[in-house]
């Protein structure tokens, strides 16, 4: 983190067992992605979110704007009302034309 100079983080946290290695997590609050865009436009901000799977789904709902980036066949054919792009060049068309 110091590399990057301190970022701000909200991140779930990892359990280590006893021999170092990763256990399980825990989620830093249920829900995380679709409260963050909530709370940000509670904040009067416009949201433009982006995800690639089931985890993002409820985030991309919450947005002004959800957009799919490289999902799967099974999340694209589940989610058809959200777009689905395939490069940098695509989401930013995509994200300009919000």
């Amino acid at each position: 983190m110091r590399k990057l100079g301190w970022p701000t983080l909200f991140c779930n946290e990892l359990v280590i067992d006893t021999e170092g290695a990763i256990a399980d997590y825990r989620l830093r609050q249920k829900d995380g992605k679709r409260m963050t865009a909530l709370a940000l436009k509670q904040l009067n901000y416009r949201v433009v979110a982006v995800g690639d799977s089931y985890n993002d789904i409820t985030m991309l709902k919450e947005a002004d704007r959800g957009i799919l980036f490289q999902p799967p066949d099974n999340v694209r054919e589940e989610y058809p009302e959200f777009p689905v792009t395939h490069n940098y060049g695509q989401l930013k068309s995509i994200i300009q034309e919000t």
